[in-house]
Protein backbone atom coordinates (compact mmCIF):
# COMPACT_ATOMS: atom_id res chain seq x y z
CA UNK A 1 0.00 0.00 0.00
CA UNK A 2 1.22 3.60 -0.57
CA UNK A 3 2.11 5.41 2.14
CA UNK A 4 0.94 9.41 1.85
CA UNK A 5 3.81 10.81 4.01
CA UNK A 6 6.54 8.93 2.18
CA UNK A 7 5.04 10.28 -1.10
CA UNK A 8 4.75 13.68 0.26
CA UNK A 9 8.21 13.38 0.98
CA UNK A 10 9.42 13.19 -2.48
CA UNK A 11 7.43 15.44 -3.47
CA UNK A 12 8.82 17.84 -0.69
CA UNK A 13 12.35 16.91 -2.14
CA UNK A 14 11.90 16.47 -5.68
CA UNK A 15 10.14 20.60 -5.21
CA UNK A 16 13.08 21.34 -3.19
CA UNK A 17 16.32 19.54 -5.87
CA UNK A 18 13.95 21.62 -8.81
CA UNK A 19 14.22 24.64 -7.25
CA UNK A 20 17.83 24.73 -6.22
CA UNK A 21 19.64 21.52 -7.57
CA UNK A 22 20.40 20.13 -4.15
CA UNK A 23 18.86 18.58 -1.43
CA UNK A 24 18.34 14.71 -2.72
CA UNK A 25 20.47 13.65 -0.07
CA UNK A 26 20.70 15.99 2.51
CA UNK A 27 16.83 17.28 2.84
CA UNK A 28 15.24 13.36 2.73
CA UNK A 29 17.25 12.00 5.46
CA UNK A 30 16.36 14.24 8.36
CA UNK A 31 12.94 13.92 7.14
CA UNK A 32 12.62 10.13 7.06
CA UNK A 33 13.63 10.60 10.48
CA UNK A 34 12.04 12.84 11.78
CA UNK A 35 8.90 12.58 10.18
CA UNK A 36 8.33 8.68 8.99
CA UNK A 37 10.61 7.26 11.93
CA UNK A 38 12.62 5.60 10.50
CA UNK A 39 16.15 4.44 11.81
CA UNK A 40 19.36 6.80 10.80
CA UNK A 41 21.03 3.78 8.92
CA UNK A 42 18.05 2.70 6.79
CA UNK A 43 17.37 6.31 6.17
CA UNK A 44 20.90 6.86 5.07
CA UNK A 45 21.08 4.06 2.99
CA UNK A 46 17.89 4.70 1.40
CA UNK A 47 18.75 8.58 1.01
CA UNK A 48 21.85 8.02 -1.43
CA UNK A 49 19.71 5.72 -3.05
CA UNK A 50 17.38 7.78 -3.43
CA UNK A 51 19.85 10.46 -4.33
CA UNK A 52 21.27 8.17 -7.06
CA UNK A 53 18.59 7.80 -9.28
CA UNK A 54 17.22 11.41 -9.15
CA UNK A 55 20.51 12.31 -10.76
CA UNK A 56 20.24 10.06 -13.71
CA UNK A 57 18.17 12.41 -15.68
CA UNK A 58 20.17 15.19 -14.28
CA UNK A 59 23.69 14.09 -15.45
CA UNK A 60 22.12 12.96 -18.83
CA UNK A 61 21.04 16.41 -19.49
CA UNK A 62 23.95 18.36 -18.71
CA UNK A 63 26.18 16.08 -20.55
CA UNK A 64 23.94 16.91 -23.72
CA UNK A 65 24.09 20.22 -23.44
CA UNK A 66 28.17 20.32 -22.45
CA UNK A 67 27.82 21.34 -18.89
CA UNK A 68 29.80 18.74 -17.47
CA UNK A 69 33.50 18.91 -16.26
CA UNK A 70 34.82 15.66 -16.62
CA UNK A 71 38.35 16.43 -15.71
CA UNK A 72 37.32 17.48 -11.96
CA UNK A 73 34.97 15.06 -12.14
CA UNK A 74 37.72 12.48 -11.98
CA UNK A 75 39.90 14.29 -9.91
CA UNK A 76 37.13 14.62 -7.31
CA UNK A 77 36.21 10.48 -7.20
CA UNK A 78 39.44 9.87 -6.78
CA UNK A 79 38.84 10.84 -3.41
CA UNK A 80 35.48 10.84 -2.85
CA UNK A 81 34.79 7.09 -4.22
CA UNK A 82 37.19 5.49 -1.48
CA UNK A 83 35.74 8.33 1.04
CA UNK A 84 32.26 6.77 0.43
CA UNK A 85 33.50 3.17 0.35
CA UNK A 86 35.01 4.49 4.23
CA UNK A 87 31.70 5.88 5.23
CA UNK A 88 29.77 3.16 4.72
CA UNK A 89 32.35 0.76 6.58
CA UNK A 90 32.44 2.71 9.69
CA UNK A 91 28.44 2.55 9.97
CA UNK A 92 29.03 -1.55 9.29
CA UNK A 93 31.68 -1.51 12.44
CA UNK A 94 28.91 0.86 14.44
CA UNK A 95 25.87 -0.77 13.65
CA UNK A 96 28.19 -4.29 14.91
CA UNK A 97 29.32 -3.18 18.19
CA UNK A 98 25.90 -1.63 19.18
CA UNK A 99 23.15 -1.16 17.60
CA UNK A 100 21.54 1.46 19.36
CA UNK A 101 24.01 3.30 19.66
CA UNK A 102 24.82 3.00 16.17
CA UNK A 103 21.73 4.86 15.70
CA UNK A 104 22.91 7.59 18.00
CA UNK A 105 26.03 8.76 16.95
CA UNK A 106 24.69 8.82 13.10
CA UNK A 107 21.88 11.07 14.28
CA UNK A 108 24.60 13.01 16.10
CA UNK A 109 27.00 12.88 13.10
CA UNK A 110 24.18 13.66 11.01
CA UNK A 111 22.91 16.69 12.91
CA UNK A 112 26.67 17.93 12.84
CA UNK A 113 26.45 17.41 8.66
CA UNK A 114 23.41 19.40 8.81
CA UNK A 115 24.68 22.22 10.28
CA UNK A 116 27.73 22.48 8.33
CA UNK A 117 25.46 22.44 5.20
CA UNK A 118 23.24 25.09 6.52
CA UNK A 119 26.36 27.60 6.86
CA UNK A 120 27.93 26.82 3.73
CA UNK A 121 24.52 27.40 1.90
CA UNK A 122 23.52 30.29 4.15
CA UNK A 123 27.52 31.76 2.90
CA UNK A 124 26.99 30.76 -0.48
CA UNK A 125 23.32 32.61 -0.70
CA UNK A 126 25.58 36.06 1.25
CA UNK A 127 27.53 35.41 -1.63
CA UNK A 128 30.66 35.07 -0.14
CA UNK A 129 34.15 33.69 -1.30
CA UNK A 130 37.58 33.08 -0.24
CA UNK A 131 38.76 32.23 -3.65
CA UNK A 132 41.91 33.51 -4.35
CA UNK A 133 42.00 33.31 -8.55
CA UNK A 134 38.43 33.20 -9.11
CA UNK A 135 37.29 30.27 -11.71
CA UNK A 136 40.51 28.30 -11.56
CA UNK A 137 39.61 24.60 -11.04
CA UNK A 138 41.25 22.82 -8.37
CA UNK A 139 44.57 20.40 -8.68
CA UNK A 140 44.63 16.86 -8.44
CA UNK A 141 45.51 17.11 -4.86
CA UNK A 142 42.59 19.91 -3.63
CA UNK A 143 40.19 18.27 -5.63
CA UNK A 144 41.02 14.16 -4.51
CA UNK A 145 41.02 15.75 -0.61
CA UNK A 146 37.95 17.44 -1.19
CA UNK A 147 36.24 14.70 -2.31
CA UNK A 148 37.52 12.68 0.20
CA UNK A 149 35.89 14.13 2.68
CA UNK A 150 32.63 14.99 0.62
CA UNK A 151 32.55 11.37 -0.09
CA UNK A 152 33.26 10.09 3.55
CA UNK A 153 30.49 12.44 4.65
CA UNK A 154 27.76 11.21 2.06
CA UNK A 155 29.19 7.39 3.17
CA UNK A 156 28.63 8.30 6.85
CA UNK A 157 25.62 10.24 6.64
CA UNK A 158 24.72 10.63 2.94
CA UNK A 159 24.86 14.84 3.42
CA UNK A 160 27.38 16.62 0.89
CA UNK A 161 27.24 15.05 -2.37
CA UNK A 162 25.38 18.55 -3.76
CA UNK A 163 25.14 21.14 -1.16
CA UNK A 164 28.24 21.05 0.69
CA UNK A 165 30.43 20.62 -2.66
CA UNK A 166 28.75 23.38 -4.21
CA UNK A 167 29.13 25.77 -1.90
CA UNK A 168 33.08 24.38 -1.33
CA UNK A 169 33.39 24.70 -5.09
CA UNK A 170 31.68 28.44 -4.82
CA UNK A 171 33.59 29.39 -2.06
CA UNK A 172 36.88 28.17 -2.32
CA UNK A 173 37.63 28.19 -5.80
CA UNK A 174 34.78 31.01 -7.52
CA UNK A 175 33.90 28.58 -10.19
CA UNK A 176 31.31 29.95 -12.76
CA UNK A 177 27.76 28.50 -12.45
CA UNK A 178 27.60 27.75 -16.09
CA UNK A 179 29.14 24.00 -15.08
CA UNK A 180 29.36 24.06 -11.61
CA UNK A 181 25.77 22.32 -11.65
CA UNK A 182 26.19 19.82 -14.18
CA UNK A 183 30.14 18.78 -12.92
CA UNK A 184 28.64 18.54 -8.95
CA UNK A 185 25.35 16.85 -10.29
CA UNK A 186 27.18 14.23 -12.81
CA UNK A 187 29.79 13.54 -9.87
CA UNK A 188 26.89 13.25 -7.57
CA UNK A 189 25.65 10.57 -9.76
CA UNK A 190 28.77 8.58 -9.46
CA UNK A 191 29.26 8.94 -5.37
CA UNK A 192 25.54 8.33 -4.70
CA UNK A 193 25.64 5.07 -6.81
CA UNK A 194 28.79 3.91 -5.07
CA UNK A 195 27.54 4.62 -1.09
CA UNK A 196 24.19 3.14 -2.06
CA UNK A 197 25.62 0.02 -3.40
CA UNK A 198 27.71 0.02 -0.28
CA UNK A 199 24.63 0.26 1.79
CA UNK A 200 22.96 -2.11 0.08
CA UNK A 201 24.84 -4.76 0.46
CA UNK A 202 24.90 -4.43 4.05
CA UNK A 203 21.03 -4.43 3.75
CA UNK A 204 20.26 -0.45 4.67
CA UNK A 205 18.73 0.72 1.53
CA UNK A 206 14.45 -0.12 1.58
CA UNK A 207 13.37 -0.41 -2.37
CA UNK A 208 9.74 -0.29 -1.55
CA UNK A 209 10.79 2.92 0.66
CA UNK A 210 12.49 4.38 -2.14
CA UNK A 211 10.03 3.68 -5.00
CA UNK A 212 7.69 5.24 -3.19
CA UNK A 213 9.62 8.58 -2.43
CA UNK A 214 10.61 8.35 -5.69
CA UNK A 215 7.16 8.36 -7.42
CA UNK A 216 6.35 11.71 -4.96
CA UNK A 217 9.68 13.18 -6.12
CA UNK A 218 8.57 13.00 -10.15
CA UNK A 219 6.23 16.09 -10.03
CA UNK A 220 7.38 17.47 -7.17
CA UNK A 221 11.02 18.32 -9.60
CA UNK A 222 8.58 19.52 -12.37
CA UNK A 223 7.13 21.58 -10.07
CA UNK A 224 10.30 23.45 -8.70
CA UNK A 225 11.20 23.31 -12.19
CA UNK A 226 8.37 25.51 -13.77
CA UNK A 227 9.25 27.54 -10.39
CA UNK A 228 12.46 27.76 -10.41
CA UNK A 229 12.57 30.76 -12.97
CA UNK A 230 9.63 32.13 -11.27
CA UNK A 231 10.92 32.77 -7.73
CA UNK A 232 13.83 34.92 -6.42
CA UNK A 233 16.61 31.95 -5.94
CA UNK A 234 18.38 33.51 -2.82
CA UNK A 235 15.23 33.65 -0.84
CA UNK A 236 14.76 29.62 -1.14
CA UNK A 237 18.14 28.98 -0.47
CA UNK A 238 18.19 31.03 2.77
CA UNK A 239 14.67 29.09 3.61
CA UNK A 240 16.09 25.74 3.01
CA UNK A 241 19.32 26.52 4.92
CA UNK A 242 17.32 27.70 7.72
CA UNK A 243 15.04 24.40 7.44
CA UNK A 244 18.85 22.19 7.32
CA UNK A 245 19.70 24.21 10.37
CA UNK A 246 16.79 23.43 12.48
CA UNK A 247 16.66 19.98 11.38
CA UNK A 248 20.22 19.75 12.02
CA UNK A 249 20.01 21.30 15.70
CA UNK A 250 17.19 18.39 16.06
CA UNK A 251 18.93 15.81 15.64
CA UNK A 252 22.43 16.62 17.48
CA UNK A 253 20.08 17.35 20.66
CA UNK A 254 20.76 20.90 21.05
CA UNK A 255 16.67 21.53 20.48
Amino acid sequence: MLDPVLVALGFLVGAAVGLTGVGSGTLLTPLLILVAGSRPALAIGTSVAFAALTKLAGTWQHARHGTVDGGLCLRLACGSVPGALLGARLVDLLQAADTAQADARLGLALGLALLGAAGASLLRAAGWSWSVSPGARPGWRGAAGLGLGIGLLVGLTSVGAGSLLTAALTLLYGLPAARLVGTVVAHGLLLDTVAATAHGLSGRVEPLLASQLLLGSMPGVLLGSWLCGRLPGRPVRVGIAVMLALAGARLARLL
